[in-house]
């Protein structure tokens, strides 16, 4: 029988191997390499991915980026001339305002005889903002936190960000004269390449008044503020953009998802990708992946899901799920890893967990009721207190989570 000790390590280097099949830069520089991309060239770059996918264009597109404007959550090595400003990330502040305004300043520069390459990544929706009509930055950030907390599914949650902004829905296009290409390290699970940061250069067709409707079938109406709402009830319908330009998802959950498979097949362990769209409620969904587990075969999925925060403790989705299997797969021989691929699970140092069969034990020696720390969403001191907790610290992409589940074989 294979034992735990064989298949910890196996686990964490198919997560390894899944980071570099959606390593930015090398995905974004093979995609540029083939495409004609007339100079002059005005580089936008928006997401946890920017830096690299930046780093990427420079080295296929060199002296014909005459200017290059970079947003992200973290700081790397650019290009002399390349502009790196930091937003804030999950909720935006005056940070990402700056961000924000900056993209569209050097779209608005972008040249008719040139190209508008725009570099599209996971967060980019908080990372860089510029509010529609008379809103605030604080207004959107209560909106995101409003619907964060409600547990909203992100595809909802991108359609109400999206209407409250100058910046997404396409408008970063809608300010340039120049011909569009956009590249994208895709974190949406099976969602188009306009839910990738609500879509900068792509209006997906939804209305104001569909964002109304997710803040009412919500509940959240009476708990974002007036001035959204009065902005939705208001604001004239954008429409689809009709001129149609070159756009590519270069990675995305599944390239991650098909990597992690290869990978654990290398070393002898039989794999299945079973999920390429995750989404749900994180505990609950953990439970039926772990659950409906083949023995002897890896189970993988690659999406995001979410959790209804209902404690003051700390963690994130990746440790909650992470958390509910180790309680339910306790005393066997069962393995589960939770991991983000961005190396940052909620607001916390962690990039996920590894649990096993003895992972709840190791939680009660420590100290701790797993059980409790489950029901007050404080996943994060407890598998850290299991020695279960990986950190990886920034992996510089973002295509969502990756889980994988393996059941020993019944003999």
């Amino acid at each position: 029988m294979i034992e735990i000790e064989r298949v910890r390590p196996i686990l964490l280097d198919a997560y390894g191997r899944a980071l570099s099949a959606a390593h930015p830069e090398e995905v974004t520089f093979s995609a540029l390499e083939r495409l004609d991309t007339p100079a002059p060239v005005t580089l936008c770059a928006l997401g946890k991915a920017a830096p690299a996918m930046a780093r990427a264009a420079h080295r296929a597109l060199g002296s014909s980026i005459t200017e290059a404007v970079i947003v992200s959550d973290h700081s790397e090595e650019l290009p002399e001339g390349f502009q790196l400003i930091l937003g804030s990330h999950p909720i935006p502040d005056e940070r990402s305002v700056i961000g924000g305004t900056a993209l569209i300043g050097a779209a608005q520069r972008a040249q008719p005889e040139g190209t508008l390459v725009v570099l599209v990544s996971g967060g980019g929706s908080a990372l860089a903002e510029v509010p529609a009509g008379d809103l605030t930055i604080a207004d959107i950030a209560a909106t995101n936190t409003a619907l964060i907390l409600a547990s909203v599914p992100i595809g909802e949650v991108n359609t109400v960000r999206r209407h409250l902004s100058l910046l997404k829905d396409g408008g970063l296009r809608r300010v340039s004269s120049a011909p569009t290409l956009t590249l994208c390290v895709s974190d949406v699970a099976g969602g188009p390449p306009s839910a990738i940061a609500s879509g900068p250069t792509l209006p997906d067709g939804s209305t104001p008044a569909d964002a109304l409707a997710v803040l009412d079938r919500h509940d959240l109406l009476e708990s974002v503020p007036v001035d959204v709402v009065r902005l939705l009830e208001s604001a004239p319908d954008r429409g689809r953009d009709g001129q149609p330009h070159h756009v590519e998802v270069v990675a995305d959950g599944g390239v991650a998802a098909d990597a992690a498979a290869a990978a654990c097949a290398s070393q002898g362990l039989d794999a299945v990708v079973v999920i390429r769209t995750l989404s749900g409620d994180a505990s609950s969904e953990a439970s039926k992946l772990m659950g409906g587990a083949q023995p002897g075969i890896v189970s993988i999925a690659a999406g995001e899901t979410t959790v209804a925060v209902g404690g003051s403790g700390s963690g994130g989705r990746n440790q909650h799920a992470a958390l509910t299997v180790a309680l339910a797969i306790e005393g066997t021989a069962a393995v589960f890893a939770a991991l983000g691929t961005d190396g940052r699970d909620g607001p916390t140092d962690a990039t996920g967990a590894i649990v096993d069969g003895g992972t709840a034990g190791r939680i009660r020696e420590a100290g701790i009721d797993p059980a409790e720390a489950l029901r007050s969403f404080d996943s994060h001191p407890a598998l850290d207190a299991a020695g279960d907790l990986i950190r990886t610290g920034r992996t510089g992409t973002n295509v969502g989570d990756l889980w994988l589940a393996w059941q020993p074989e019944v003999r």
